[in-house]
């Protein structure tokens, strides 16, 4: 699960101040379930940036105006992280990966 925090709220509603973002929109990544959390931390390590890019590109496609240094201490100063180890599929039709 991903979550903004304030400052990506600040950088994106200094772009858009008519269309403000208030910090409830979640994402949820599925990945592989690992052992421990040390193994889920080592993975986010390793796949912060694309995690990182979706997000601003779901909020801003012009990347000359994202942060160019991404970090994964920015990621983790920009970004609330949560481990969820059930999904539930509630639907009786099929869910589509896109």
């Amino acid at each position: 699960m991903v979550k903004p925090k304030q400052p990506l709220l600040n950088w994106i509603n200094a772009l858009y101040p008519d269309l403000p973002e208030d910090g409830t929109e979640t994402t949820v990544c599925l990945v592989k379930e690992r052992d421990a959390d040390a193994a889920t931390e080592k993975w986010l390590k390793k796949n912060f940036n694309d995690i990182f890019e979706n997000e601003l590109n779901d909020r801003h496609t012009d990347e000359n105006d994202w942060p160019q240094n991404r970090t994964y201490k920015l990621f983790t100063e920009w970004f609330d992280t949560g481990i969820h180890t059930t999904v539930l599929d509630m639907e009786e039709s099929v869910i589509k990966k896109y």
